[in-house]
């Protein structure tokens, strides 16, 4: 008896199996999908875009490395405007001092002639008790 109900239940399965098979194959249509057509103009678009990304990004975390700091000691006090305090508080910044080669290059690239103030400001970060201290590891200006 066990042996009838096996053969029954492997019969039924092979003849599921057999509509099921016979269902999928009488539905052989192609499916359309839309590719955008990519030119290779595009590609190396697309390429020069993700280069540009990549490069920003690097400068960026440059940047940032140079206004990073352990110990008040790391840090000092530089120009960031070619007039340096004769453009104001905003002329002047805080960085690590192991990084001011690099800053000064970027800075290189900033800087346009122009005419300088006279008389330089002494007041906030131009003070003569500015000084540049390490806060949450990056070099600010207290004064």
């Amino acid at each position: 008896m066990n042996k009838r109900i096996r053969d029954c239940i492997a019969f039924f399965c092979a003849v599921g199996l057999l509509v099921l098979l016979t269902m999928f194959m009488m539905h052989i249509s192609p499916i359309e999908v839309d590719l955008p057509q990519i030119s290779q103009e595009d590609v190396t678009a697309l390429q020069e875009q993700e280069q540009k990304k990549a490069q920003e990004s690097a400068a960026r975390a440059k940047i940032r490395k140079i206004y990073t700091c352990e110990t008040d000691e790391d840090c000092i006090i530089v120009d960031k405007d070619p007039c340096g305090c004769a453009a104001g508080p905003s002329g002047v910044t805080a960085i690590n001092a192991l990084y001011t080669l690099e800053f000064n290059s970027l800075n290189l690239k900033r800087s346009i002639a122009k005419t300088c103030a006279e008389i330089p400001s002494t007041e906030k970060e131009c003070s003569p008790s500015a000084q540049a201290v390490c806060r949450s590891k990056t070099c600010t200006i207290t004064y």
